[in-house]
């Protein structure tokens, strides 16, 4: 959370650093990964689990939401949970999941990400 990306960076610099994160979690931390997936399921099963789990999320997703808002999406709150659900699919995906044996690389997760954010920050009428 320490490294986010400035907004005023324009959409490249919260590519690139999005992308950063991602690339860094997938091909330094896949062990913390599949340790978080656990956790995750286990917290469907106990509540004390789930208030900590949930805690713990809001560190990653208010920041998120301010870095949106302050880059400019007109609904960061959904923005949030599109960029978090599709980066948690890419996770599993890639650490558990059929494509566990070809993680992205960070050309791949720069295009990805440029593709969401674009999207995302478009001021064109939707």
């Amino acid at each position: 959370m320490d490294e986010l990306p400035d907004p005023a960076g324009g959409i490249h610099s919260l590519v690139d650093g999005m992308a950063l994160a991602l690339h860094r979690y997938l091909t330094n931390h896949p062990q913390l990964l599949l340790c978080r997936y656990e956790l995750a399921l286990e917290a469907t099963r106990r509540p004390e689990l789930r208030t900590f789990f949930d805690a713990t999320g809001r560190q990653f997703h208010e920041p998120l939401t301010a870095l949106l808002r302050a880059a400019g999406s007109r609904d960061p709150e959904r923005h949030t949970l599109s960029l978090v659900a599709w980066s948690e699919g890419i996770m599993f995906s890639c650490v558990a999941g059929a494509f566990h044996a070809s993680v992205p690389d960070l050309a791949e997760l720069r295009a990805w990400f440029g593709e969401l954010l674009r999207g995302m920050l478009d001021a064109s009428p939707s």
